[in-house]
């Protein structure tokens, strides 16, 4: 990563953006989207799990209401789900790609999760229920992302 990118990720948290303080904002409806999903996951039995993700975690189902939330409150925005390679965990990146008159790009993306020790512990893709997990607002991560690439037509492209 180039220095001026650190410069400009920098400055995107500290200032905070008005992108970012929207998504800040919206932290307690994620919070209850992801307690409604956790509150649902039944993985009480030891040999098949949960009926709908087996021995598997939910950080898919979570990721796909945060997306819900941003969705009706920020509809212009691009976004999507993005499954990690190095550790077996999905998470949301949302943002705008914006150009100004002199044909300048300006980036503004966020990853937000919330970290899945908060609520299973595990690996891979066998994880256990943290019993009596209680969401909040603090348990939302949201840190500066790499914009999502975007085709002419200004969708974002397939990530493999």
């Amino acid at each position: 990563m180039s220095l001026f990118i650190q410069i400009d990720r920098f400055y995107k948290l500290a200032t905070g953006t008005p992108l970012l303080k929207q998504l800040e904002a919206l932290r307690p409806q994620f919070a209850a989207a992801a307690q409604a999903v956790y509150d649902e996951w039944d993985a009480s039995d030891e040999i098949d799990g949960d009926a709908e993700v087996g021995q598997g975690g939910i950080c898919h189902l979570i990721a796909d209401k945060i997306l819900d939330v941003v969705a009706s409150n920020l509809p212009d925005l691009n976004m999507t789900t993005i499954s990690s390679s190095h550790e077996v965990h999905v998470y949301v990146v949302v943002g705008e790609t914006t150009v100004n008159d002199e044909g300048d790009k300006d980036e503004d993306y966020y990853l937000i999760d919330i970290r899945p020790h908060v609520y299973e512990t595990g690996g891979g893709y066998t994880w256990k229920k943290i019993p009596d997990v209680a969401f909040t607002p603090d348990d939302i991560t949201i840190d500066w992302a790499e914009a999502l690439e975007l085709d002419e037509d200004g969708n974002i492209r397939e990530i493999y």
